[in-house]
């Protein structure tokens, strides 16, 4: 593990344990290899491309450091126009067979430059057709973390060739049907490139802008030959241009994009996630310490006010509807399905304040706040939770003027402005009162990015930018967990709001101080079965391979079937669990009732243990402290199916050892085991595996 400087040869390589790196700086930065020691494989073996900009010529010598850690880096600076970059590469002694790229472009001109085309990275080149190398046509890529489309359940884990010939696009708004953008790159928060029994992880992780690991592919002729070339790691730019800093620098201004780290592993997609994981949660993406949350009702379901309203304007409320379904009385019939059932938590959907988003809790069609709470708590042992979303999705009438949006020409917008200290000022009041009457949840939907506001007197630039309205959101976290540090914030996307897509990188703004808590289950709470058997809600299995940050979500019950699939699933994959709507047949309620008694009894497993994926019909939630595991094993087949499963104690993280498993035939062999599990159609099996010596 080290750097070795070659003078004669203008050479430079970096090696962290069986992954080695290869900067030729005879004719300019050129990082030109990227290769696998112990296997061969070769991932960079052409130039390093520089879209936009020719390739930047080495302005000094390259500055070589053994960090007192023993942490070793490589910083080459040139310039390519007027532009100047600088590449730094860093090998961490903690991190075996690992080199993190980073990559900052500064302006030292005395004019403002155009970066916006601005794009780098490795590049691998394989010729067509029959000619194309084995490592291409026979590897696959996968993107990490979502394998499986959250919008379309499309699987997103192919033959390399195959992927590139799949389409690229993205939603800027809350469903592709209404703003679905082609691109011509590929983006993802990680990529996995894997085959033979070796995987090579890239991953792009920015926490103060949002950035993604981009795949782009092109042409190159050589010797009269045409191949496909694809450009990986580095940095460019995605989606709507983000990150945004990177589209121009002001004389005097740099940019500095996020860190890219390869990771060069045996094995396969199940050890590139493993290790994404362990990346992510170095990155303070963790589960909180026993973390507990209650069980939550949700009123929307069986409520007929909210079906009543939604097919007319979002911004408005009925004051007629309202007092007629939304009542004291009418969250009392809710509250007592949910303390039938077993939940800890009565959550309010839209229809409590006095306005929509207005969070001013409407005493007069259900009394005090703080009365509410006190019988939640006194008569059901409940906790109180509010749906309390953000600008743009509030009705603006209960703000005022000057919080709203404004057209270049000086005219308002009805939608408010969340980036306003006019807006935040009033928001964080109302919620800080909301919390101080007994609201210990609070869900930051409505969180979308509109248009930009053009009022200079907001605080914010003119125009505001996208990030700027995230930096805002941030700051509504950062203000209420200041006044109230216990109270739990969900967190919606932030550009994309209450809807599948997600636009934002999932971490994003997580894991900050004084930041939201949880994130949002891509807004499959409507039609919860379905998103199930298209596969779309197979995107939650890829999420939690990746990361622990906790997802909630409630789903609609009334949607299930006897055999509780739609419950386990989401329980299975969702640590923070919301339920509502009472089914209109008695034996499937139930069927919900019993499995509440189970989920309950096993909470700890799905709330704090570490999930492990056998397959995406196969869930195993370990808790290493006590040597037990519970695995969730579904089947969407229309009849009852009989499954073998193979696994060893360390596949499902527990230690070397005995494993006894109930709930199923099997056979023990030492630390592996071979089961027979049978499962109903359209149904779920739960079987218990515990660790003896």
């Amino acid at each position: 593990m080290g750097i070795r400087y070659d003078r004669e040869e203008g050479k430079v390589l970096l090696t962290s344990g069986r992954l080695e790196l290869r900067v030729d700086i005879r004719e300019g930065l050129n990082p030109c290899g990227l290769t696998d020691l112990k296997s061969g494989r070769s991932y960079a073996d052409s130039d390093y491309e520089w879209a936009g900009n020719d390739r930047p010529v080495p302005v000094e010598e390259p500055a070589l450091h053994t960090l007192g850690s023993g942490d070793c880096e490589a910083v080459f600076l040139g310039k390519t126009g007027g532009l100047r970059v600088k590449m730094e590469y860093c090998i961490q002694a903690s991190e075996a067979d690992v080199i993190f790229e980073t990559i900052t472009i500064s302006n030292p001109t005395a004019n403002m430059i155009d970066t916006s085309a601005f794009a780098c990275g490795f590049a691998k080149t394989a010729r067509m057709g029959a000619d194309r190398a084995a490592d291409v046509a026979e590897a696959n890529l996968c993107e990490i973390p979502y394998r499986y489309h959250n919008e379309t359940g499309e699987l997103r884990d192919c033959k390399i060739p195959e992927f590139l010939q799949k389409e690229s696009w993205y939603s800027s708004e809350r469903s592709p049907r209404y703003n679905m953008k082609q691109s011509t790159a590929y983006g993802s928060e990680a990529w996995a490139w894997y085959g033979a029994g070796t995987v090579l992880l890239f991953s792009k992780y920015n926490a103060d802008a949002m950035e993604w690991s981009i795949i782009e592919k092109g042409k190159k002729i050589k010797d009269g030959h045409e191949s496909t070339l694809l450009r990986f790691g580095g940095a460019a730019r995605w989606k709507l241009g983000d990150p945004e800093g990177a589209a121009s620098l002001a004389p005097g201004a740099s940019f500095t994009f996020g860190e890219t780290r390869y990771s060069v592993l045996d094995g396969g997609l199940k050890q590139a996630f493993a290790d994404f994981r362990q990346y992510t949660q170095g990155k303070g993406h963790r589960l909180p310490d026993d973390f507990d949350p209650p069980v939550h009702w949700n009123e929307l379901y069986d409520n007929p006010y909210w079906w009543a309203v939604t097919d007319r304007s979002w911004h408005s409320d009925n004051t007629q509807e309202l007092s007629r379904y939304y009542r004291l009385k009418d969250m009392e019939a809710e509250i007592q399905k949910a303390h039938e059932i077993g939940c800890g938590c009565f959550y309010l959907d839209p229809g409590w304040d006095t306005s929509f988003c207005s969070n001013i809790w409407d005493e007069g069609r259900l009394g005090r706040q703080a009365d509410f709470a006190l019988m939640l708590k006194e008569k059901y042992g409940m906790k109180l939770a509010l749906h309390t979303p953000l600008a743009p999705w509030a009705n603006h009438d209960s703000y005022p003027q000057e919080a709203r949006q404004m057209e270049s020409d000086g005219t308002r917008r009805d939608d408010l402005c969340v980036a306003s200290s006019q807006y935040m000022d009033i928001k964080v009041e109302r919620l800080e009162e909301l919390c101080k009457n007994g609201a210990y949840f609070l869900m930051y939907d409505g969180s979308w990015y509109d248009k930009p506001c053009y009022d200079p007197n907001h605080g914010h630039g003119v125009p505001s930018t996208r990030q700027e309205h995230v930096d805002a959101i941030l700051t509504l976290a950062r203000r209420l967990h200041e006044a109230y540090p216990d109270v739990i914030i969900e967190q919606h996307d932030p550009i994309t709001g209450p809807g599948t897509p997600r636009y934002a990188p999932t971490y994003f703004m997580h894991g900050k101080a004084g930041a939201f808590d949880e994130l949002w289950g891509s807004e499959y709470m409507i039609d919860p079965m379905a998103d199930i058997v298209s596969h779309r809600a197979f995107s939650l299995y890829g999420f939690n391979l990746a990361y622990t940050i906790p997802i909630y979500l409630h789903i609609d019950l009334r949607k299930d079937n006897a055999r509780a699939l739609m419950f386990w699933w989401y329980a299975s994959t969702c640590r923070h669990l919301g339920i509502g709507g009472r089914h209109e047949d008695p034996l499937v309620w139930k069927a919900h009732k019993q499995a509440m008694k189970i989920y309950l009894q096993n909470k700890r497993f799905f709330a704090q243990g570490i999930f492990y994926g056998i397959d995406e019909l196969t869930h195993a939630h370990t808790l290493p402290d006590a040597g037990e595991c519970v695995i969730n094993c579904f089947s969407l087949e229309e009849e009852p199916v009989k499954r073998a499963l193979h696994f060893s104690a360390a596949d499902i993280g527990l230690a070397d050892g005995r494993l006894e498993v109930t709930g199923c035939r099997y056979t023990a062999k030492g630390a592996a085991v071979s089961l027979e599990v049978e499962i109903p159609a359209m149904g779920h099996t739960m079987i218990r595996v515990k660790r003896f010596e």
